[in-house]
């Protein structure tokens, strides 16, 4: 038997609010979300976060929020100077703006996030000499720097041709 695995994200409570569908859709817009699924993704990111950061700040214990800050520093969600605070302050476009789909558009390898989408799905984008195709990949400040874009080379038409006339013959 075939172990179903469940979703990872929690969707909004209440069935229609019309300023946070609007939110939903500026944000898909704007960072060029395939759907809402993603949005929820990176909400429910922050949340695990923020719910660690109030356990951390909770028993004042150092050895919780250390591994906390270095995650959140080393994602660059906070400065190296950063607190817990910091971490509870984070928004969900803190977390899209981390994304591979986001990288390379900002990097300008592509003009729109859509064209940066569709450059990450079809592997052309590698970090770290990997290819990844996952858009919403999520990038460390290392990765971040080793993003490379590897466009196959076209060939010559003139090739093309003489194989095609060399089959001919």
């Amino acid at each position: 038997m075939v172990k179903k695995l469940k979703k990872q994200y929690e969707t909004p409570t209440e069935a229609w609010s019309e300023e946070r569908i609007e939110d939903e859709i500026e944000l898909m817009e704007e960072y060029g979300l395939r759907n809402k699924k993603e949005v929820y993704n990176a909400e429910e990111e922050i949340r695990g976060l923020r719910r660690q950061a109030r356990k951390a700040a909770a028993s004042d214990d150092e050895d919780q929020e250390l591994p906390l800050l270095e995650k959140a520093k080393s994602l660059g969600l906070i400065r190296e100077n950063g607190d817990i605070g910091d971490v509870l302050s984070l928004k969900t476009e803190d977390i899209l703006d981390r994304r591979l789909q986001t990288a390379v558009e900002r990097k300008g390898y592509a003009e729109t996030v859509l064209e940066a989408r569709q450059l990450v799905t079809h592997g052309h984008i590698y970090v770290n000499g990997e290819r990844v195709d996952v858009p919403g990949f999520l990038l460390t400040q290392e990765d971040e720097r080793n993003i490379e874009l590897r466009m196959p080379e076209p060939e010559d038409e003139e090739a093309e041709n003489q194989e095609e006339q060399e089959e001919e013959e």
